[in-house]
């Protein structure tokens, strides 16, 4: 075979074998929007499925291709992702349930939303019982994972986590004790709001300070009733104000700061687990 004919049989196979990742991923993923809502059914080889929803208050350019929905199997061994977790000993990827999902709009496709992301995962390939150690983690694009469980369901394992912006998600078994993650979720919450201090109006970000200290002192006089209570203050405060004194929006170019959506996001997440610690 001449040096001419091998590179065009090459450049088919190259061909050929792009297309066939392609239709093997379009099938993988069945992708659906319904007004505000994505509704995304995946089936990952070994019969690893799972329903993913994605809910929005308000958007603009949503479209299946414009969010940016992909799936994959991850190694649970692999040390590149494992220490990409808060805790690698004491929180641990499920071999049952190896799957990734990421959610990266493509920059310039001119996708935005307003408030919060609510997204919600069920799957049968894992089952909820009483006192479950699985939680629902998400990370920025190869960033750190961090727990962002609002609420779970029984059955077959169902998961719901809010989020001001986009991410990669993972099921994981969080061994930490209740109150290790209280306290790093409050210590999360709490340097969200001093990182975004300069974008939110000054009476504003003062009110808010002031409610995280009274949640703080609750924790500590363990008090959690009491704590999540304060909780649903501080993200009604947050809601009251979004928009003219803190910003409120995400959009695909990603040059500006969903704050309110990010703050009520950690607040929703430290309030379960406070209630479940009790």
């Amino acid at each position: 075979m001449s040096a001419l004919k091998k590179l065009t049989f090459t450049v088919v196979l190259l061909i050929l074998g792009l297309s066939y990742s392609f239709k093997s991923h379009s099938q993988a993923i069945d992708i659906t929007v319904h007004g505000n809502k994505v509704e995304a059914v995946i089936n990952l080889t070994g019969n690893v499925e799972a329903d993913f929803t994605l809910t929005f208050e308000n958007t603009v350019g949503l479209t299946a291709d414009n969010l940016g929905i992909t799936a994959e199997l991850v190694d649970i061994t692999d040390l590149s992702l494992l220490n990409r977790l808060p805790d690698s000993l004491n929180i641990n990827l499920l071999s049952a349930f190896p799957m990734m999902i990421t959610v990266e709009p493509p920059s310039n496709k001119g996708f935005a939303f307003s408030g919060l992301a609510t997204v919600d995962i069920h799957t049968h390939n894992l089952e909820y019982t009483a006192g479950t150690p699985l939680r629902f983690f998400k990370a920025p694009l190869g960033g750190q994972f961090k727990d962002i469980t609002a609420t779970m369901g029984s059955g077959s394992y169902r998961a719901r986590g809010t989020t001001g912006k986009f991410s990669q998600f993972l099921i994981v078994a969080d061994l930490r004790s209740p109150l290790m993650v209280i306290n790093t979720k409050f210590t999360r919450l709490s340097n969200t709001l001093s990182g975004f201090s300069t974008q939110i109006d000054p009476v504003t970000y003062n009110e808010l300070n002031t409610k995280l200290n009274e949640i703080d002192q609750l924790v500590q006089q363990q008090s959690y009733i009491l704590a999540s209570n304060k909780v649903d203050e501080f993200s009604r405060y947050v809601d009251q104000h979004r928009g003219d004194n803190i910003p409120d929006v995400w959009r695909s170019s990603r040059d500006i700061d969903n704050v309110a959506g990010e703050l009520i996001a950690l607040a929703n997440t430290l309030r379960f687990s406070l209630r479940l610690i009790n």
